[in-house]
């Protein structure tokens, strides 16, 4: 209690911030608190599922080097105003409480839920801008050899794509960082959920979800563009520009649960052979 206490005084007022008006308003950084919540989910009814009875054998020494570690990043994240230690000191934080409470059996059955909440943690703008303005650059590109190719009167600069008498300027929130996080945080719970036995196909289906979080995005912007060229720039811009982003993450599934249909089958085929 006295723990939790602790912590809820210390971050709540951080997660609060960014909340409000920090970086979790922000486009780039948008997917914070669902990831947050769905970490803490995660942490809480796996700690309850555990077995009933069990021996708890605290490891005091390692929690008070989590805590250190996490006590430092915190005080040097509030004093330098550094959100990224402030917030990413949670991690050895609640490492630590596990670790005091139920000690390292308890850790490593809750390894993946502290493992998701890195994906909260905001990344620095040196990192994020240029791999998100690539990452722009080739959809803006791939979106117009789509379009091109199904006919339609398109022509690209950088990232701004001329359809018709429309001019759509492909943005963060269609085709950048936020999504690329968003889509391999949840296919890394989605392969954590199936529990796949085999590791070779856990690692490449965590690395194919880059690719299928690009070719969402791909989908996505088509779609945005084919809604403002036959409905109008109102249209792309109102609900609909909206229901893309459902199509993105829908899109997105479908291919990563596809893919792994795929290598199951092909799993069955070698086991059978053999």
């Amino acid at each position: 209690m006295v723990l939790g206490l602790g912590m809820a005084l210390m971050f709540l007022p951080s997660f609060w911030h960014l909340l409000a008006d920090g970086l979790w308003t922000t486009d780039e950084h948008s997917h914070g608190p669902v990831i947050l919540t769905v970490a803490m989910w995660l942490l809480w009814t796996r700690w309850m599922a555990a077995t009933p009875g069990t021996p708890i054998q605290p490891a005091y020494p390692l929690a008070w080097v989590c805590m250190a570690l996490g006590m430092v990043m915190y005080v040097s994240g509030v004093a330098l105003q550094v959100i990224y230690f402030e917030v990413g000191a949670f991690l050895p934080m609640l490492a630590g409480c596990i670790l005091m409470l139920d000690g390292l059996p308890m850790l490593r059955r809750l390894a993946f839920p502290l493992f998701f909440f890195v994906f909260m943690v905001p990344v620095p703008g040196f990192i994020m801008d240029p791999i998100g303005g690539f990452m722009k650059g080739v959809v803006s590109a791939a979106a117009d050899h789509v379009l091109h190719a199904m006919g339609y009167p398109i022509s690209r600069t950088g990232v701004v794509l001329q359809l018709g008498p429309y001019q759509l300027l492909v943005a963060e929130a269609c085709a950048g960082m936020r999504t690329l996080f968003l889509l391999e945080a949840f296919g890394i719970l989605y392969l954590n959920v199936v529990r796949h036995t085999s590791m070779l196909r856990n690692v490449m289906l965590a690395i194919l979800i880059v690719p299928i979080s690009f070719a969402a995005n791909v989908v996505r912007v088509v779609v945005l563009a084919l809604v403002t060229f036959h409905l109008g720039d109102e249209a792309g811009q109102g609900f609909l520009h909206g229901f893309s982003g459902l199509v993105l993450f829908i899109s997105a599934f479908v291919l990563l649960i596809g893919i792994d249909t795929v290598l199951r089958a092909i799993s069955r085929t070698r086991g059978t052979r053999a």
